[in-house]
Parts: C-alpha cells; structure tokens; sequence
C-alpha cells in the first residue's frame, strides 16, 4: 500500500512539474528563444529639390541578428530609386510635388517598414498659364507663342504641357513644333464623350533645340475631329532648366 501511494505521489509531483516548465515557457516562443529586433531610421541629403534634380537616401538599421540576410526594398510614388540595399539615390520626377519614399526590411521573419517624404519644387522654369482656347473654324488650329531664354541652368531641358479636353465630344491630334523643328507629332489625346473635361500632361525633351540663350519660336498645333467653340484649352506651357519670358504672338 505504502509503494502505490509513493508511486502516486511521484507520479503527481512529476505532472506538476512538467506543468511548472510549460508554465515558464513562452507559449508563442517554446524554445524561449527572442525574435530578432529591426529598425530603421531613414535620412536624405535633402529634403526639398528642384524637379529632375538628385538626393541621396541612406537607411541606418538597427538589427540585433546577421545583417547579412537582410533583404531591402525601395519604391516611391513619384520618381525613381536608384541602387539599392541601404545607401540609393532618388531622382526627382518632372512635375512638382511632394513624394513619398518607402523602404521595407526583412530577415524572413520580422519585417519593417519606414518612409520619409521629398518636396519637389519646380526651380528654374519658364511659366505661362494662358488659358486660351483653340478657335477656328477649321480642322487645324493653331497658337504660337515667342519664347525667350536668357539663361539655361541644366542640360536637359524639358517642355511640360497640360492641355484640357473642355467642350469637345471626341479625341485630337497634338503636334508641337520649335523653330519648325517637330518635337511632338500627331500625339492622340482626349476621350470620346467624356463625362468630366480631361486633363492631358506630358513632358517632352527639347534639349537638342533649346541648347543656348536667345528666342525661339513654339507652335502647339491640334487637329481636331470635330470644329467646336471653346473645345480645347491650352491651360499650361512650362519650359524647365532656363530662365526667361514666354508671350503669345497672335
């Protein structure tokens, strides 16, 4: 009798035990093994740029396990990211505004993510908001206008329209001209009954023209499908990496 009773007792005091190490344990870590830390802390150069220009990013991370297996990604919602792992460069998109670059940091296992915001601003540019429509009677229509650069301040010198399908039932074709010189031809733009005006932007590289101070001749030429008043608006022309004056010449 006395046995059975010290087998029993052995017996509990072994559950209770076994019960006594489950309890010190950490049930999402049964080894009691930690989970690496990660943290990031992100700098740049600069935080406000003109539109085109470059700033480096660096990532200093902070990680209590090999750094060697790391894996890093960028993305931006404006722009581009160049190089990679923890030290890149960020080049500014063509239109002003403020960006947002994100770096995200995994070992497999813990995941970060850590972002820092870019003001691009526009810097040296020549700016004119016309708001002129295209009129005529015709098919093709034309404005012109007399640009004069004093003064380049990069070598790629880019030209930003934005032009608003406002009336028009129906699409146009878009053609642009320096010194005769055709730096865009028969660009499709617009929708076909559009329920909102539409709003059409692009950026064209006039380096090869505008290579040096002095006046140059700019047409922006549409060909329209159908001749209707206050269809098309110029709304906007910018001439970025000089300085200088744009007039219309009627």
């Amino acid at each position: 009798m006395k046995n059975r009773q010290k087998q029993n007792y052995i017996y509990i005091l072994g559950i209770f035990c076994i019960v006594s190490l489950l309890s010190a344990c950490d049930i999402n870590d049964p080894l009691n093994i930690d989970a690496e830390t990660l943290n990031i802390d992100l700098q740049t150069e600069s935080q406000t740029i003109n539109i085109g220009d470059t700033t480096s990013i660096t990532a200093t991370v902070d990680y209590t396990g090999d750094p060697t297996v790391l894996i890093y990604e960028w993305e931006t919602n404006g722009g581009r990211i160049v190089g990679e792992g923890s030290n890149v460069v960020y080049v500014a998109p063509e239109s002003a505004g403020t960006y947002m670059i994100t770096l995200e940091i995994s070992d497999g296992n813990v995941t970060k993510r850590e972002n820092i915001r870019i003001v691009v601003d526009i810097g040296n540019a020549i700016v004119s908001m016309p708001n002129r429509y295209w009129h005529g009677n015709t098919f093709t229509q034309s404005l012109n206008f007399r640009l004069n650069v004093d003064k380049l301040f990069r070598d790629n010198i880019s030209l930003r329209y934005e032009i608003i399908q406002d009336a028009a039932r129906a699409g146009a074709f878009l053609s642009i001209t320096i010194n005769g010189i055709s730096v865009v031809r028969n660009r499709a733009i617009g929708d076909v009954h559009p329920q909102d005006p539409v709003l059409i932007t692009d950026n064209v590289d006039v380096s090869s023209i505008i290579s040096s101070p002095g006046n140059y001749d700019l047409t922006l030429t549409i060909d329209v499908v159908n001749v209707m008043e206050n269809a098309w608006l110029l709304n906007k022309i910018t001439v970025i990496g000089v300085e200088g004056n744009i007039a219309e010449v009627q």
